[in-house]
């Protein structure tokens, strides 16, 4: 086999160094834009070929299907490395050809004390958005993973000090890490710069947050606090019987790399006055994209209805479901106020202790707790909650119909 040419960051130095096990735990934080991410997909194939025997597994606190894993990210690094012939992409795994390794990609929650224990053989788990695992996910995979040179790597955007992953790497003498942002990512784009100029220009907590890697702090005029969102977060499995459940849409009207998000959100409502966030499916994509995934999601949670502000689409939303799929039940709806003014009632609701995320959506929350009305930003994920809420929380008298 060829040397293997991989173009490594200079930040990431010191997580390539010692033996297998020593240390134990690697760990990357920062902001957006960093490279964290592609450092360790390109860092799992380098592992897979140096010892084809090696089981990894890539873990998330929640992981609702492989389109939301790191699957697609090893591929794609695999083909870019040319190195294709040494792997079987396999439908929910990756094998190496060159022994017995294997890639497996979960999430936490869906362990308990018994399954954990299918890990205990494992060489790496990789802890993807490491900000999100709980306690008692940390508890569970640590002594678990206790082969002989086993390892630990987590990638996170920094949230809170008092996080698990933060208190793991606290004072640990068998642990590495760094704090990297996006000046530091000699492949970040030029437009990615540009992005990032914008929202320090705009809002410069929400900058240092999230471009920077700086804990997160409370911003003046916002309706949400971290602490409140926190208090209002419940375990995917605690979620009751609903009544009703709707996905509503935020739709951007272009595709383009530099285009808004388009905010998807899938809400549910049991009893007369307490709500769940079930997913944030929000993406950046072409038309055609979000609406293939907003039907996906109202046939996969058994929707009651589809919600779509329709200000600046216009008849798109109607359009696109009358071409997809005849057989959704959608009502649009159109903001005649401004969004801070929408947001009040939904705010509090949480305030009042009514509404439940089921999860951690950090992107989601990050909007909800920066947003304060200034600036010309789109808080696409929360105008996308703040609809699916309201839908769920009171009749508004606008038409509903089923696409025909």
């Amino acid at each position: 086999m060829s040397t293997l040419q991989i173009q490594t960051p200079r930040w990431a130095n010191p997580l390539l160094v010692g033996d297998l096990g020593k240390p134990r735990y690697r760990g990357a934080k920062g902001g957006r834009a960093s490279g964290k991410s592609h450092f360790f997909a390109e860092l799992i194939v380098e592992r897979m070929l140096s010892h084809p025997n090696s089981k990894i597994i890539c873990i998330r606190e929640v992981q609702k299907s492989l389109e939301f894993s790191s699957k697609q990210l090893l591929h794609d690094k695999i083909q870019a490395l040319e190195v294709g012939h040494y792997f079987e992409i396999q439908k929910t795994r990756i094998s190496c050809t060159l022994g017995s390794g294997v890639i497996i990609f979960q999430g936490m929650q869906d362990h308990t004390a018994e399954s954990v224990k299918s890990l205990e053989g494992f060489d790496v788990a990789w802890i993807e958005e490491a900000q999100s695992l709980s306690t008692r996910s940390l508890e569970l995979l640590d002594p678990t993973l206790r082969k002989e040179g086993s390892e630990i790597w987590c990638s996170w955007n920094p949230n809170k000090e008092d996080d698990p992953v933060e208190q793991l790497f606290k004072d640990n003498k068998n642990a590495v890490l760094v704090h990297v942002n996006y000046m530091d990512n000699p492949f970040v784009t030029d437009a990615t710069k540009e992005m990032a100029d914008r929202i320090r220009g705009q809002n410069p907590i929400k900058y240092n947050h999230i471009w920077l890697g700086d804990y997160m702090r409370e911003v003046e005029g916002a309706l949400w606090n971290a602490d409140d969102i926190q208090k209002c977060r419940i375990e995917v499995d605690a979620v009751p019987e609903l009544d009703r459940v709707v996905v509503a849409i935020d739709p951007a009207v272009t595709g383009k790399a530099t285009s808004d998000e388009t905010g998807i959100i899938v809400a549910g409502r049991a009893g007369k006055n307490k709500y769940y966030i079930l997913e944030d499916c929000s993406l950046r994509g072409s038309p055609d994209q979000w609406i293939r995934r907003s039907i996906l999601k109202y046939h996969e949670y058994q929707a009651d209805r589809i919600i779509a502000e329709v200000n600046n689409g216009g008849d798109l939303v109607e359009n696109l479901l009358r071409n997809t799929d005849r057989n959704v039940s959608f009502k649009s709806v159109r903001a005649t106020r401004g969004k801070m003014l929408r947001a009040e009632p939904v705010a509090a609701l949480y305030e009042s202790e009514q509404v439940f995320h089921a999860g951690k959506f950090s992107e989601l929350e990050e909007q909800m707790i920066f947003y304060n009305g200034s600036g010309n930003i789109s808080p696409d994920r929360l105008d996308a909650l703040v609809w699916a809420i309201t839908e769920l929380s009171q009749v508004s008298g606008s038409p509903v119909y089923r696409i025909s």
